[in-house]
Formats: C-alpha cells, sequence, structure tokens
C-alpha cells in the first residue's frame, strides 16, 4: 500500500542513529521507512516507488556497503535525492555519487532538513 505522503528511507545500521533521522524527517512531513543494511535497502525501494529521499550510512554491514548503495540507486533511480552520511574524514566529497550529498556525523537536524528542503521546493513548485 502507498502513501499519499512522501517517502524517505533511512539506512543506519544504528538504530539509535536511524530513530533521530527518521524523527527529523518525519517532521519534513515524509513517511519513513528503515533498513539497517543495503540489502534491507534495496528490498524497500523495490517494494516502494513512493520513496523520493534516501539518506543512507556510507559504512554499512555486509556484501554492499551504504557507498555502493548510493551509487545503485542514483544510476536506477536518477530522481531520488541522495544523502551519504559518514563518522570521520575517512570518506571525501570525490567518493559520493554525482548529485548525493555528504553530511557528516553527528549532524544537527536543521542540517538534515537544510539538505532536504530545497529540492522539496523545486520539486513542489
Amino acid at each position: 500500500m502507498t502513501s499519499s505522503r512522501p517517502a524517505a528511507l533511512i539506512v543506519e545500521d544504528q538504530p539509535f542513529v536511524g530513530m533521530v533521522a527518521s524523527d527529523i524527517l518525519k517532521e519534513s512531513g515524509f513517511e519513513t521507512f528503515h533498513a539497517f543494511d543495503a540489502d534491507a535497502a534495496a528490498r524497500l525501494l523495490d517494494e516502494h516507488p513512493e520513496i523520493e529521499v534516501v539518506v543512507t550510512e556510507a559504512l554499512l554491514p555486509g556484501m554492499v556497503n551504504g557507498l555502493e548503495l548510493a551509487k545503485r540507486v542514483a544510476i536506477e533511480r536518477p530522481k531520488v535525492q541522495l544523502i551519504v552520511t559518514a563518522s570521520g574524514p575517512e570518506l571525501h566529497r570525490e567518493q559520493v555519487p554525482g548529485g548525493a550529498r555528504l553530511l557528516r556525523k553527528p549532524y544537527a537536524t536543521h542540517e538534515l532538513q537544510m539538505l532536504i528542503e530545497p529540492r522539496r521546493a523545486l520539486a513542489d513548485a
């Protein structure tokens, strides 16, 4: 069943961090889905074509990490807004797929909202 609200997918292996991101996105009007790894995220993307934002941790457990997931989403669903989160300086902007935004952890509520809301305003215009 699809919702009339825009949807966002949070891909984060740390439950508390995922809950915080989900709360931020819900405050911005999104229905949210949560995955703990890239495989679960891929299934949710297949099941929910209404997902228009993906916020993924760069380093995820499993065969496919969040950075690779972001690259796949950028190719397969180019209209989806991508935000890649990372702790520490090990990830550089040039490693993130074109069109995706890099957000360093820990981030403040307004930092995530600022990355999403300008794009949504353009889509609604």
